[in-house]
């Protein structure tokens, strides 16, 4: 009997509290949140439920609603091209969220607008302790810190083994270190398109938009090159640049890459590398966990598929690093009062709580910012792989935090299908982007 009477005295007093936290909810002043949040999570690994774009985020915040009802949140998800877009048109027009999650490579072009709210102010110290120093590095601009991060991807190749194992082929596959040359990758790229079994072009890469450029990039990497330099002016005259550049030129006029790259989505590169044509991709954790996975589990794959992680080729004696990027949120400036900055601030929290990016990541495939958040993927052999070729290569300089990267960025794209369609030699696509490069950062 006595414990029947605890759980009827626990249980009322729960039901107290609850009437407690509700009638302090209902005194409390309304607050209207939007939150606009980019698609990685749109199908996210462990939650079968959650299959279209922002529903993961929207069950978000109805638990957040659910504590504190005199608060509306309104989602809106955007896919990847147009984030590009529809948020500077937002900017523009004076009515941008307040909270937006994305990409660090255009959360930067904000942050150097001086139209994002500097968390230094706003943060409890101990959040922002709790952060990887490397990334609260990069994501402090002009002594602010922009946004909130709250994970980072890596940039690798992925290998689809079990072609090269179908043609006999296993042996040019670099497994044991993951490591090789251009002349290695040239070899093995040639060889599996002259072994007859379905594999058109090895490679599969898009240079229409902005979204393929770090598939493009690493080559130049692989070359000692630089897209950014480390005191974020651009790269393109580095010489080095032009010998990754020839390189990339060279196995696109060989048929070594889809010939579509200059029109391809990134869809079609994807449907190339599942249904055989192409046996090599660029991608990372992400990838390889989230993207070919859903897409076996969709039936998209047609083709035996034993994908595996190796870093983009360089040339004989030059070690390239990883491309890693991370996301993050940022709040804008829109001029709220306090109180409303608070609930803000108090929702931001929810969404970047430990908890949240180890759900994060183990959905995404991606690394947390926070260190209370741990390995979320301990246990997956490719992440800690992962691991330990950042560890061992380093990491590239992206130019993220760099003022202008964003409108650099879409300036690229058209030189690279200019060369690729022979309307422009390598050099002069690079001295042409030196001279566009020059003028965005002059502005």
């Amino acid at each position: 009997m006595k414990h029947y009477r605890g759980i009827l005295v626990g249980g009322f007093l729960m039901l107290l509290l609850i009437v407690s936290i509700s009638a302090t909810a209902q005194d409390l002043e309304p607050v209207t949140i939007t939150y606009w949040t980019d698609p990685a999570l749109a199908q996210p690994v462990s939650l079968p439920e959650f299959t279209e774009l922002a529903a993961f985020e929207t069950w978000q915040a109805e638990q957040f609603m659910e504590m504190y009802p005199h608060v509306t949140i309104e989602v809106r998800g955007l896919d990847w091209p147009d984030l590009s877009t529809v948020v500077p048109t937002a900017l523009a027009a004076g009515d941008p969220p307040d909270i937006l999650k994305d990409y660090l490579g255009r959360t930067s072009g904000y942050g150097n607008q001086g139209v994002t709210v500097d968390l230094y102010d706003l943060l409890p110290q101990e959040d922002v302790d709790d952060l990887l120093p490397g990334l609260v590095e990069l994501y402090t601009i002009n002594d602010e810190l922009h946004a909130m991060p709250t994970y980072f991807w890596n940039h690798a190749m992925i290998v689809n083994l079990a072609l090269f194992e179908e043609a006999g082929l296993a042996d040019l596959i670099p497994v044991d270190d993951r490591d090789w040359t251009f002349d290695e990758f040239y070899e093995a790229a040639t060889q599996i398109q002259a072994a007859d079994i379905g594999v058109e072009y090895p490679y599969t890469l898009q240079v229409a938009s902005e979204q393929g450029d770090y598939d493009f990039h690493a080559f130049i990497w692989g070359a000692g090159g630089e897209v950014w330099n480390a005191d974020c002016t651009p790269g393109f005259d580095n010489p080095n640049t032009l010998v990754g550049l020839e390189f990339v030129n060279n196995l696109y006029q060989e048929g070594l890459i889809n010939p579509d790259a200059t029109t391809a989505a990134y869809a079609d590169q994807t449907n190339n590398f599942f249904t055989g044509r192409s046996a090599i991709m660029g991608g990372g954790m992400g990838v390889l966990n989230n993207t070919i996975g859903n897409a076996i589990t969709n039936g998209e794959v047609t083709v035996a598929m034993d994908p595996v992680i190796v870093t983009y080729p360089h040339v004989e004696g030059e070690v390239s690093g990883l491309g890693v990027g991370p996301s993050g949120f940022a709040v804008f400036d829109k001029g709220r009062s306090e109180y409303e900055m608070e609930w803000i601030i108090k929702f931001l929290l929810f969404l970047n709580s430990t908890e949240a990016e180890q759900t994060y990541t183990v959905n995404n495939a991606q690394f947390p910012a926070r260190s209370s958040a741990g390995v979320p993927l301990a246990d997956d052999a490719n992440y800690a792989l992962t691991l330990e070729l950042i560890q061992e290569r380093g990491t590239e300089n992206l130019g993220l935090a760099c003022s202008g990267f964003g409108e650099v960025r879409v300036s690229q794209p058209p030189h690279w299908q200019a060369m690729f369609l022979g309307l422009e030699t390598p050099e002069e696509a690079l001295a042409a982007l030196a001279e566009e490069a020059a003028f965005i950062l002059d502005q």
